[in-house]
């Protein structure tokens, strides 16, 4: 063997001093590892968070077991802390985002999940809209509530009612339920407008939420009423039979007979159904006023006639003592000629002005400026219902004649038990009312007649209570309503 070449027993071959592994002695190459294989949990399609989680689940164990990872978001990189902990993605603004994670083995490995989502935290407003609705009044509907009539939004809604109305229709509005409260003293066809409004949770962006304006509709339809039976115009019969014909039979009929000149109202007689029957009628002439209700509004019919004398022997007088000069008469406060007959017999109305009209303010209770507005109606149709007449408004010769007998020390105040709906008084007339009611009311208390009960009202009501032995809570319900009646 060459001094230059020898084959050592490990294998090696020494050439010129180089060592150099025999070929058939070479130990095996290392494979590449497995890569770690695990699940990504995350978010996926549009959501409406902020925040959002990722998870490393169903990972490999051993050698291939995830120790570390990497987040990118949107092309920005995170390091993971604990792979074994959820990792949280906070903050976020609305937009389209591509989270890749790639994960790290303790052999260097490397595998990478996605997840693909949308950030949309605006909220999608909805605004409430209305409907017109229409309701006609009758004995068991003086309310509506207006929600009926309203869709909401995505919102609370809230409706505000935009127009009460004249003060014919005598509307009131509860804010928190939304209902409205009728107490109409004259027929005709009314609108109110309401409106409503949404407040939606995370609206941000302000946006209105305002619906369009409603309209509401309110029909006060008066009973139509005639006569279907009454006496001849002349008659020898001492009694006398009247029908009423309306057009609901759900009415109640009260009638006054007789009225003296001079008095201005009397207790009406209400009867059982729709015939009236009057006997013992002394000859000479007679007057009924019959007054239909159908629980909302009421009609009124007239009607007059004679009863002619039977031919009796007359009893002849006896003569008499003259009796003693009765005392003089005092002078009345208001004479019946501080108002021109002219005038009075043309009717006294809105739009009037100057002494005439203050005459009449001083006694009615309105201010006396002169000048028939709004105020003094009210007060001439409170004192026109309080002493059974027509309630128009109008200062007229049966007026002016209670106003003239008022003034002069005539029967205190008193309001018909028919002057309020019945079914308004059951719920009770309270601060925040309006209309005639409320005017008819602030008569008898001594109130200003405005027909707004206010605090002043209120206070009135109270000091009327406790006066009469009631519990002063300044609301007019059953009890405090047959007080004032029966005065």
């Amino acid at each position: 063997m060459s001094a230059r070449t020898s084959i050592a027993r490990s294998g090696r071959i020494v050439a010129a001093g180089v060592v150099v592994t025999a070929l058939g002695a070479a130990p095996a190459l290392a494979l590449p590892g497995e890569p770690p294989a695990f699940t990504l949990d995350g978010p996926s399609g549009t959501i409406d968070t902020d925040s959002v989680q990722l998870t490393i689940a169903d990972a490999t164990g051993g050698a291939e077991a995830p120790v570390s990872a990497m987040v990118s978001v949107n092309g920005d990189d995170r390091p993971w802390g604990d792979v074994n902990q959820p990792f949280h993605l906070d903050g976020l603004p609305d937009d389209d985002y591509v989270v890749v994670v790639t994960v790290r083995d303790a052999e260097d490995e490397t595998a990478s999940q996605s997840v693909s989502f949308t950030v949309d935290t605006a909220v999608d407003v909805v605004a409430p809209s209305v409907a017109n609705g229409a309701v006609t009044l009758t004995r068991g509907a003086l309310s509506f509530d207006l929600d009926t009539l309203v869709t909401p939004g995505t919102g609370e809604v809230s409706v505000d009612l935009l127009e009460f109305g004249p003060d014919e229709l005598g509307a009131s509005y509860d804010w928190e339920t939304h209902v409205v409260t009728f107490s109409p003293w004259e027929p005709g066809t009314y609108t109110l407008d309401f409106q409503a409004t949404g407040r939606t949770e995370g609206n941000w962006d302000e946006i209105d939420e305002t619906s369009g304006v409603g309209t509401l509709t309110v029909a006060v339809v008066a009973p139509v009423v005639s006569f279907a039976a009454k006496p001849e115009a002349s008659t020898t019969s001492t009694s006398a039979h009247f029908e009423i014909a309306a057009d609901t039979s759900d009415v109640e009929v009260s009638y006054v007979l007789d009225l003296p000149p001079g008095q201005q109202h009397a207790s009406p007689v209400h009867v059982s159904g729709t015939t009236i029957d009057l006997a013992g009628l002394a000859a000479g002439r007679h007057t009924i006023r019959v007054v239909v209700d159908n629980g909302v509004v009421w009609s009124a019919l007239d009607y007059e006639w004679v009863v002619v004398g039977t031919g009796a022997p007359v009893t002849p007088a006896v003569p008499v003592a003259p009796a003693p000069a009765p005392a003089p008469a005092a002078q009345p406060v208001l004479a019946s000629t501080a108002i021109p007959a002219s005038v009075v017999a043309r009717g006294i109305r809105a739009g009037a002005s100057g002494e005439s009209v203050a005459i009449i303010q001083r006694v009615v209770g309105a201010t006396p400026d002169g000048r028939f507005g709004k105020q003094t109606r009210a007060a001439v149709v409170a004192f026109q219902r309080a002493h059974g007449l027509v309630p128009d408004g109008i200062v007229g010769p049966l007026t002016w004649a209670a106003i003239v007998s008022a003034a002069n020390g005539g029967s205190p105040v008193a309001a018909s038990s028919s002057a309020i709906p019945a079914a308004q008084v059951a719920r009770g007339i309270r601060q925040g009312a309006r209309g005639t009611s409320v005017a008819v009311i602030q008569r008898v208390v001594g109130a200003d007649v405005d027909g707004r009960f206010g605090p002043r009202t209120k206070a009135a009501v109270r000091s009327w209570q406790a006066a009469h032995g009631l519990v002063a809570d300044g609301i007019v319900g059953p009890l405090t309503w047959a007080a004032m009646t029966a005065r």
